[in-house]
């Protein structure tokens, strides 16, 4: 059997990657429903039969796309929550880096995890990235609260990603500029505020039961 080349084959790496960016943008600006082979090899630049040389329907083909932008936030957030705790960052600091992560993040992709998350009742295939995307957010925020020794981080690490999600939601409807960041650090800091406060309270709870 021929062995295609390896320039052949990161040739076809490069279309595939590509196709799958243009998919991404395609469920971006015109959603799940909007997305079909035709303007996905439009916005790719390449003729329609590349979309079924690379795969076998167009559900694998936004699947492997909504998987690019789960990994583009694995990787974004993993890379941020090692910058905090190698800078040993204060509370303070460590939101505002991870503030500054999240607004600096790609609009396409943004949109195109919120399509995934209201498209997954009707198509349960693309559940598997929804969760990558969910799962990769609750890991950030559970390291960054263990990191400010904040009890229970596991637990309360789904709190702090409704409330950034909530906020990038809202943003997508109606952007309000440095408000936007303002109201989002408010929420953030007044959060971890209260989880301490909670734990405080616990630990002279538990004191006190010891001394009786």
């Amino acid at each position: 059997m021929a062995i295609r080349p390896a320039t052949h084959r990161a040739s076809g790496q490069a279309r595939r990657a590509q196709l799958l960016q243009a998919a991404v943008e395609v469920i971006a600006n015109q959603g799940v429903g909007g997305a079909s082979h035709r303007a996905i090899a439009k916005q790719a630049g390449m003729p329609l039969s590349t979309t079924s040389y690379f795969f076998a329907s167009l559900d694998d083909l936004m699947t492997a796309a909504l998987a690019v932008v789960a990994d583009r936030v694995a990787t974004r957030l993993d890379e941020s929550i090692r910058t905090i705790v190698q800078d040993n960052m204060t509370a303070e600091a460590a939101i505002d880096h991870l503030i500054d992560t999240l607004l600096g993040s790609s609009s396409e992709d943004v949109a195109a995890q919120f399509e995934i998350y209201l498209e997954c009742a009707r198509r349960p295939q693309l559940q598997s990235a929804a969760h990558q995307i969910m799962v990769s957010f609750e890991r950030a925020a559970e390291s960054a609260l263990r990191g400010l020794c904040i009890a229970t981080p596991g637990d309360r690490a789904r709190m702090v990603v409704a409330i950034i999600d909530g906020f990038a939601l809202h943003r997508r409807a109606w952007p309000r500029g440095d408000a936007d960041r303002r109201a989002m650090s408010n929420a953030l800091h007044t959060v971890v505020a209260g989880f301490r406060a909670l734990d405080a309270l616990s630990e002279g709870d538990d004191t006190a039961a010891t001394i009786a």
